[in-house]
């Protein structure tokens, strides 16, 4: 039996609010669509009310930020390499390097 493709409907999302626009955003707290006139505007973004956009703003402001990440110091690093330089000049001072590598 052979399978018939499905024909895609694109059906317009019409406004959760007034229910006769286009939609134009989705909230972002419930996720309704919402056409421009119904929206309520912010600086984060178009909500369907203004219990949905404050109870965005209150999870906003309680998320916790990221513990900052411990920096590197390079005091470390430097210590090293400086020590090693010395190694390196001690042992061609007492001949090592040439008695064990055969470098002159």
């Amino acid at each position: 039996m052979r399978r018939q493709k499905r024909r895609e409907v694109t059906i317009e999302t019409k406004c959760g609010v007034c229910h006769e626009a286009r939609a134009e955003f989705r909230c972002p707290q419930c996720h309704k669509p919402v056409c421009d006139a119904c929206a309520f505007k912010t600086e984060h973004g178009a909500f369907c009310s203004r219990q949905c956009e404050a109870a965005y703003r209150d999870f906003v402001q309680t998320k916790r930020p990221e513990p900052p990440r411990p920096r590197r110091s390079l005091l470390k690093p430097v210590i090293v390499a400086v020590l090693m330089i010395i190694i390196v000049i001690a042992a061609m001072k007492a001949g090592w390097l040439s008695y064990l590598f055969g470098i002159p």
